[in-house]
């Protein structure tokens, strides 16, 4: 899974095998590692929970954990659909952009990128725009 933080937006990616555990599992979480002391690991985790309504994002205990409703997460990982989106609503000024997306492997190699658990692209004949 890849995370892309980038002013008030929060970007996840999943690999096909990252799609497929979070239906079977409920769950999919990935970690990194900043340091050994107590705090130094960030993780972020994409749950399935049947109580929310919409997407949402909570920050706590150095975790990000992204919620998706059930029925949109089944929907989402049995189609064609790239990708899900909320506005999440911090306060009359500000919003967090929330963005679910399968990823997808890049038409021209990137060295020392491994994309063995990407989903096929279906663009033909463009460059990959993700990063």
């Amino acid at each position: 899974m890849k995370l892309r933080i980038r002013g008030n937006s929060i970007r996840l990616r999943l690999g096909e095998s990252e799609v497929a555990q979070l239906v079977k599992d409920g769950r999919v979480s990935e970690s990194t590692r900043f340091s050994l002391l107590q705090g130094g690991l960030l993780t972020y985790t994409v749950v399935v929970s049947p109580d929310e309504k919409v997407i949402s994002a909570t920050l706590a205990d150095h975790e990000i954990k992204v919620s998706l409703p059930g029925e949109l997460a089944r929907g989402w990982a049995n189609s064609g659909q790239v990708g899900l989106k909320h506005s999440q609503r911090i306060n009359d000024d500000v919003s967090l952009a929330i963005v679910i997306e399968k990823d997808f492997r890049c038409l021209e190699p990137r060295p020392g990128e491994d994309q063995s658990d990407s989903f096929p692209n279906p663009a033909v004949g463009g460059a990959c725009g993700h990063s």
